[in-house]
């Protein structure tokens, strides 16, 4: 029989070379809108963001966790998941319409508003396409999903970047962020056309709600949580930290996001297949933990050595400040991604309840513990993110051992492995570091050149300790000995040909 973890593992590179080169986009964009608009402009939409983040997350991943997860897919289910996705897209628009006037007068900023009624009528585009991503992500579609990205990514930078150079500020950013749902929209229709033949109902509903109201919950506490710091620092501290703070979270989430988003996206249904089985999900589980630690904890160790030169380096002396609060939220996902994957265990398993107890814990702890650190200044405040990682992954660790049994000593045994993958990655960035010269050139070089040498040592690391990464460094490894062998007796039977060729033709002149 099949491992199923390897098409599973085929899923996840397609699905993170879409989410990775998505993110690459998007970093270089920033660079650039880093150079045209000041902290301050940045920290308008940064805010905008994320009051909508509240609630963006409402209108379908509650909904569209249960369609993907579920064993079978019948027409009536998803007619009735479209149609509450878009009333509750619908309601999430108005309530951000809304709150933009409450926020712009709060925070005593205009184009605040603005920003915020942009992001609104953007939610419209994704919705409208809900069926068609459903679809394509329980098929494993990721080729095509991985097409939709990079296209809608393309539209939405050079649109922010255009109109931000033309003096619009936060409004730029807004507006790039609205050409990218209408673009999503656009392409997953294209690539499933049978969308916009589909027509959506609210009758049959009721167990998507029985199954959303307590997901979606969670997911409003969730989203809070994540919004929290920018909210709370831009009225203690003013929008300027906000963009400094907003920069740092972003940078550290490249690796969250192009990891635990890129691998995790497909683990969602390939668990839903498991558990319609009757086969156990831990082991599964198990080994994608050590995946994604071991990948995540060493570029996590790395960037936090040279976070703070290479932000100078890139964006500026005004942006100098983000690369100083970088270390501490690097600490603070890395502690999250002990548990990674946790939702969709919970989920698969319709452990709702639990998941919203957890995340409702989550959330009061790091409330409290940013409310303390800002009366102490926004660096105490940035600190008290790692205590939030650590009481968060304590709580899932209880709700996942729970809801699969998976023995602790195995997700110990991982942990283990991947924490000394980080561990053997970092003398050579410090060594580096301390040797170049602060010169914008020789941090460019030294990163590069400490990274590489940082990624031969990981490797190395990986096969000795039979880490599970090692599978897919072997396999990698192998295809491309096998791919120069390929090449190599190519060219030696291409030389034997013209050899053979020519002799003839040699002894002709000699006779």
């Amino acid at each position: 029989m099949k491992d199923p973890f390897m098409r599973l593992r085929n899923a996840m590179l397609i699905s993170v070379l879409q989410q990775n080169a998505t993110l690459l986009l998007l970093f270089v964009t920033g660079v650039v809108i880093a150079h045209l608009l000041t902290p301050k402009e940045v920290g308008s939409y940064a805010v905008a963001i994320a009051a909508a983040n509240i609630f963006i997350a409402l209108k379908d991943t509650a909904v569209g966790s249960y369609v993907i997860s579920a064993p079978e897919l019948d027409v009536a289910l998803l007619r009735a998941a479209y149609g509450l996705s878009l009333a509750i897209t619908g309601c999430v628009s108005i309530g951000c319409i809304g709150l933009s006037f409450a926020l712009a007068a709060f925070y005593q900023d205009p184009i605040l508003g603005q920003a915020l009624r942009i992001v609104a009528f953007a939610q419209l585009g994704p919705a409208v396409a809900f069926p068609g991503t459903v679809r394509l992500t329980r098929a494993m579609r990721f080729g095509s999903l991985l097409t939709i990205g990079l296209g809608a990514a393309m539209v939405q930078s050079l649109t922010s970047i255009v109109i931000a150079a033309r003096g619009h500020g936060a409004v730029g950013l807004a507006w790039g962020y609205f050409a990218w749902s209408i673009v999503t929209a656009m392409m997953t229709v294209a690539y499933e056309p049978d969308t916009v033949r589909l027509r959506p109902t609210l009758a049959g509903t009721r167990r998507l709600l029985a199954f959303g109201g307590w997901t979606s919950a969670m997911m409003v506490v969730s989203s809070t949580a994540m919004s929290a710091p920018e909210l709370m620092i831009g009225r203690v501290s003013g929008t300027a930290d906000v963009a400094l703070f907003s920069r740092a979270q972003n940078l550290v989430s490249f690796i969250r996001n192009g990891l635990v988003f890129g691998i995790g996206r497909p683990l969602l249904p390939s668990l839903g297949q498991l558990e319609a089985t009757g086969a156990s999900v831990a082991p599964m589980y198990q080994r994608f933990v050590e995946i994604i630690t071991g990948l995540a904890w060493p570029a996590y160790a790395v960037m936090a050595v040279w976070a703070e030169p290479l932000v100078r380096t890139i964006y500026g002396e005004a942006w100098s400040t983000t690369g100083t609060m970088m270390p501490p939220i690097a600490i603070a996902h890395a502690l999250t991604l002990t548990v990674a994957a946790h939702y969709d265990v919970l989920i698969v398993k319709r452990r709702e309840r639990t998941l919203f107890a957890c995340e409702f814990a989550s959330f009061i702890f790091t409330a409290t513990a940013l409310a303390v650190g800002l009366t102490f200044g926004t660096k105490a405040a940035i600190w008290s993110l790692v205590a939030s990682g650590a009481f968060s992954a304590v709580c899932y660790f209880g709700a996942v051992r729970s809801a699969i049994d998976i023995a602790p000593n195995k997700l110990l045994q991982a942990w283990s492995r991947s924490l000394g993958l980080a561990l053997v990655v970092i003398p050579i960035p410090m060594s580096v570091r301390v040797l170049v010269a602060d010169q914008p050139v020789a941090i460019m070089i030294g990163f590069v050149a400490s990274s590489a040498i940082s990624a031969l040592i990981w490797i190395a690391a990986a096969i000795i300790i039979r880490h599970e990464l090692s599978f897919d460094i072997g396999a990698a490894l192998e295809r491309l000995s096998y791919a120069l062998r390929l090449a190599l007796v190519a060219r030696i039977s291409s030389v034997t040909k013209d050899a053979d060729r020519g002799i003839p033709r040699s002894r002709a002149r000699i006779i």
